[in-house]
């Protein structure tokens, strides 16, 4: 396991997009903090935290997706996967492994992006509430983490990388896409006093929009849902430590239900 984390370290830092991705963040999010240089601080959720998130919500699912994906996809190509498969390595190692490395590279280039992004703004004057900063961090690490596995389960399905891009571009386009569209299209369907409870269930078959609605309460924003989300909105503002440890437990599930899928989809082409 610890060997296949090293080797995922060891592919990403030798990849020249690796880096250029770095650049890429540092650029986008240097911009989008000075656009507020203006303002006194940083602080709660307003216009520019919403335009953050928003982008942060559309181009990190589908690079994670796409990441995660090709790192076995890749493999199963070229036969390195075959490979691998004659040596005394289980494949939930081999699974558990590939999730270390992709997400530790990917929160190294982002954290060092971030870095860079708020040390330019400081030396613009641009002020910066603590909260604000790490509320936004967390909120760009968690769609990270929830997307590389995502991926990584989407790879285990995927005999190509045209295969694996194919199915992680379809993903990406129903959940942060279609995603509105398609639960408007549900609720319709329902008579209204269904609508409240469906719409609370379906929020935690989305990560991406579970995330969203949580770090948007947690920044005093969760009047922009309404009446819906009421409950959740007390919930994840005054009863903190219980909402975070709610949180975790969702991740600890989607977790080991992606380790057991991949295992069982790459146990059973290593039959093969």
């Amino acid at each position: 396991m610890w060997n296949i984390w090293r080797s995922e370290l060891t592919v990403s830092f030798r990849q020249r997009t690796y880096f250029s991705f770095v650049i890429l963040w540092v650029i986008v999010l240097s911009f989008l903090f000075l656009l507020q240089s203006t303002s006194p601080a940083f602080n709660g959720y307003t216009n520019i935290t919403g335009t953050i998130m928003n982008l942060l919500l559309y181009i990190i699912p589908l690079f994670m997706l796409i990441n995660g994906s090709f790192s076995i996809a890749n493999e199963m190509e070229n036969g390195q996967f075959r490979l691998l498969s004659t040596y005394p390595l289980s494949t939930i190692s081999y699974v558990i492994g590939k999730m270390l490395g992709q997400i530790t590279s990917q929160c190294l280039m982002f954290t060092l992006s971030y870095g860079i992004s708020l040390l330019i703004g400081l030396l613009f004057g641009v002020s910066f509430s603590t909260k604000w900063v790490m509320a936004l961090y967390f909120f760009a690490i968690s769609l990270l983490f929830f997307f590389l596995i995502m991926g990584i389960v989407i790879g285990s399905f995927s005999s190509t990388r045209w295969q694996a891009l194919s199915i992680s571009v379809f993903t990406w386009f129903f959940l942060i896409m279609l995603w509105p569209t398609a639960l408007i299209s549900i609720l319709n369907l329902l008579p209204y006093p269904m609508i409240g409870t469906t719409l609370k269930t379906l929020l935690y078959v989305n990560p991406a929009e579970l995330l969203r609605v949580v770090f948007v309460i947690k920044l005093n924003g969760g009047a922009v849902f309404g009446q819906a989300y009421d409950g959740l909105t007390s919930y994840y503002n005054y009863e903190r430590w219980l909402s975070w440890l709610g949180l975790c437990y969702y991740t600890l599930v989607v977790l080991v239900l992606s380790i057991l899928i991949s295992d069982k989809n790459l146990t059973r082409k290593r039959r093969k």
